[in-house]
């Protein structure tokens, strides 16, 4: 078995079960904390698949590079959550999915920090990406915003 076949290996069976569990916890609303805890998770399944250990001390950037998984699962849900939020948004008003999206409960929340929201998590990330609100309403434009970048 040459080193290309144990690739291709690896990347079917990344794209499998991990990803796909990774993706159900992060659909919901991330936090911060979860999203570190996803990434180490990744990280730590590449390290294996890989017969890497820690102790080697190479950097996530040389393993993911060696696995061609250039961008973190959490990237990769955050940019799925935008192109969704870009679709609800060009939906006419009367269709659910864009009456469940504006819809605000009309009860006060409880005492403490405020809760986040899926929304407040879509409002992080496009500040993170440079998009502005307004963007939505051209599909082509808001895609190729929300498509992640190549990293050097």
């Amino acid at each position: 078995m040459s080193l290309n076949d144990s690739n291709v290996y690896l990347e079917k069976a990344y794209d499998s079960v991990p990803l796909k569990s990774m993706f159900n916890i992060l659909t919901k609303v991330g936090l911060k904390k979860d999203k570190r805890k996803i990434n180490a998770v990744e990280m730590d399944y590449l390290r294996r698949s890989c017969r890497i250990s820690r102790q080697e001390h190479i950097q996530n950037e040389q393993i993911r590079r060696r696995t061609r998984r250039v961008h973190t699962t959490v990237e990769r849900v955050e940019t799925r959550q935008l192109v969704w939020y870009g679709h609800v948004k060009r939906m006419s008003d009367d269709r659910w999915p864009k009456r469940a999206l504006e819809y605000i409960p009309p009860s006060r929340r409880r005492r403490g920090r405020p809760a986040q929201t899926w929304m407040s998590g879509i409002v992080d990330t496009m500040r993170d990406r440079a998009i502005q609100e307004h963007e939505w309403e051209n599909r082509k434009v808001w895609r190729a915003k929300c498509e992640m970048r190549q990293k050097p």
